[in-house]
């Protein structure tokens, strides 16, 4: 490539700041997923790309000094107070040199709508550290801030149903901490612990149901955290500071976020001065379980189904009468019946098995992909009796994930591709003055953009050849479609190939626009293919009625443009006639 040489401008930072902001072509900037635009140091926009001005609902004037910091109509901060765009946080940059990381904004549109922004800029400096500019990545999260408000009203909810709860409840963190107790739990305990420092229970003292002291950091609370599992048939005894004693019925539940960390744990306890009350809990329990979606099933230490509720009928289409006393091995896959042997081993040492990924079969032999969480189950001496078994369906979970991880390889592969053949084209274009280099690369990665936008009418299936033709003529034929003749059956040219001819087809456009058939009202082009009998296209360029033309006394920058795509990289052949007629081109290579 030959040397560039930068025109000299009046203001030199502003020529370093455009250099920056302009260093990578239009059409790359738009491919960029997030907003972006770029400030010199005065704060005149000098670059913005398809992405801000949809966020802006509009586009600012480059260059220009009234458009200064900021394209948005008007700026909010997020409590609703104006911004004036000297005091945006692109200004603070610019003046301070300051980085903004993750700083939220509102902006008003024209229409008068608004999105709430996360911006994060930069500064840009010269070589010895002055400052030049300024460029803002900005995005919008107006529907994250949605959630967000949804998530706290649905907390807030939460916890009015909780407080008007007449049983005792309270929540803490994965520590421990309480974070939360309604008005039942403070009167159960006969005082108010400190949320966010008091740890397991708020109750002044607790005992065992025998009278012997419990440690907090014992009580069947911390066990839940501690385990990650729900306690369930542990009777305690609360004290009050005046010395009254209450037992009761803990129900600790670990509480999980949507990826399944533990996140902390709800506690209900029920007063067992009512033993009437203890039996409504217990049957508010069993209905909670038969109604569970997930498959919740107990058995003994021999792998005997004890239980069955209405979520595992539906998981495995088996009723409870036709499994219960039955062996749990039905249900395992005969590659995976050492897997009971082995869960039962450890649920007899008293351990849990969590979130276990296995596959189990259904009663029409289906097979399913589950997550097991199985936990063992304890008389009232401590003996481990048998175990409880949730099993839930991660089917879906599992083809997305196999789905996720082909389409993030095709993504890369596409990828690389489009920045190989991006670089190839830069590799290749020539210039004598920047204005001429931008516009032959804006030209030929153009010629990229609109291959591609064939590739996503097709599910990246590939470009029709009549359609890429067409694609690249229309500049060139408009108001007068005679001007063309397209001539050629259906093809459909691989993503990779396709690249390639819409490359050739804009060199020889733009050549026949300025020197040949398309320069003159009366010229014409015929644009031909067909395939042979051993799958090799032949494309043929044909021109008539233009200037005369003769053999140029040296092979121009177009010509070596399409030689190294057609010959170095489709393994192709490429033929030139300077005719009486006019010039003529032909393209043959492999399909």
């Amino acid at each position: 490539m030959s040397a560039v040489v930068m025109p000299m401008t009046a203001d030199p930072s502003r020529e370093r700041a455009d250099a920056l902001a302009f260093a990578l072509p239009e059409a790359l900037w738009d491919l960029v997923p997030t907003a972006v635009y770029a400030c010199d140091v005065r704060g005149t926009i000098v670059r913005f790309n398809r992405r801000a001005a949809q966020l802006w609902g509009r586009e600012p004037k480059l260059m220009d000094p009234r458009e200064r910091f900021c394209g948005a109509y008007r700026l909010y901060r997020v409590d609703g107070t104006e911004i004036p765009h000297p005091e945006c946080p692109m200004a603070d940059v610019l003046l301070t040199g300051n980085i903004v990381r993750d700083q939220e904004v509102m902006i008003e549109r024209p229409d008068g709508s608004r999105i709430v922004a996360l911006v994060n800029i930069e500064p840009l400096r010269d070589a010895k550290g002055a400052i030049i500019g300024a460029i803002n990545c900005f995005q919008d999260i107006s529907d994250r801030k949605r959630a967000e408000a949804a998530l706290q009203e649905s907390e807030r909810q939460s916890r009015a149903l909780l407080d008007a709860l007449p049983c005792a409840a309270y929540t803490t963190d994965a520590e421990g901490r309480i974070t939360f107790f309604n008005e039942a739990a403070a009167a159960l305990w006969g005082c108010r612990p400190t949320l966010n420092e008091d740890l397991w229970c708020g109750s002044w003292k607790l005992y065992s149901p025998d009278g012997t002291p419990l440690r907090h950091e014992e009580c069947p609370m911390a066990i839940t955290l501690k385990e990650d599992r729900p306690v369930r048939g542990v009777e305690a005894i609360a004290e009050r500071p005046d010395g009254t004693r209450i037992p009761f019925l803990p129900l600790p539940t670990p509480l999980h976020d949507a990826s399944g960390r533990l996140i902390g744990a709800i506690n209900m306890l029920v007063d067992l001065r009512d033993r009437k009350a203890g039996d409504e809990i217990a049957h508010r329990l069993a209905a909670i379980v038969q109604s569970s979606d997930d498959a919740i099933v107990s058995k003994d230490l021999n792998g005997i189904i004890s239980s069955w509720n209405n979520g595992a009928e539906r998981l495995f289409g088996y009723l409870a009468e036709d499994v219960v006393g039955q062996s749990i091995t039905l249900l395992i896959p005969p590659d995976r019946q050492h897997e009971e042997r082995t869960i039962l081993d450890r649920i007899r040492r008293g351990e849990r098995v969590d979130h276990y990924e296995t596959v189990r079969r259904r009663k029409d032999g289906s097979l399913l992909d589950v997550s097991l969480t199985i936990s063992p189950i304890k008389s009232a001496d401590g003996r481990v009796i048998g175990a409880s078994k949730i099993a839930r369906d991660i089917t879906e979970r599992k083809r997305s994930e196999a789905q996720i991880a082909t389409l993030g390889r095709e993504a890369e592969h596409r990828s690389k591709n489009i920045l190989a053949t991006v670089q190839a084209t830069v590799h290749l274009t020539h210039a004598h003055t920047v204005e001429a280099f931008k516009q032959a690369l804006n030209g030929r990665i153009q010629a990229l953009a609109n291959a591609h936008a064939l590739f996503a009418k097709s599910r990246w299936a590939g470009a029709d050849l009549h359609t890429l033709v067409v694609q690249e003529l229309s500049p060139y034929c408009q108001g007068n479609q005679d001007r063309a003749r397209i001539d050629g059956s259906a093809i459909l040219l691989e993503p990779g190939i396709a690249q390639m001819v819409g490359v050739c087809l804009h060199e020889l456009a733009t050549n026949a626009a300025k020197y040949g058939a398309l320069s003159r009202p009366q010229g014409r082009v015929r644009i031909a293919w067909s395939q042979t009998s051993d799958g090799r296209l032949v494309l043929s360029w044909s021109e008539t009625g233009g200037p005369p033309v003769s053999p140029p006394m040296r092979q121009g920058f177009g010509t070596r443009v399409m030689k190294q795509m057609v010959e170095g990289q489709l393994k192709g052949e490429m033929h030139l006639e300077w005719r009486l007629e006019g010039f003529a081109c032909k393209l043959s290579f492999a399909m």
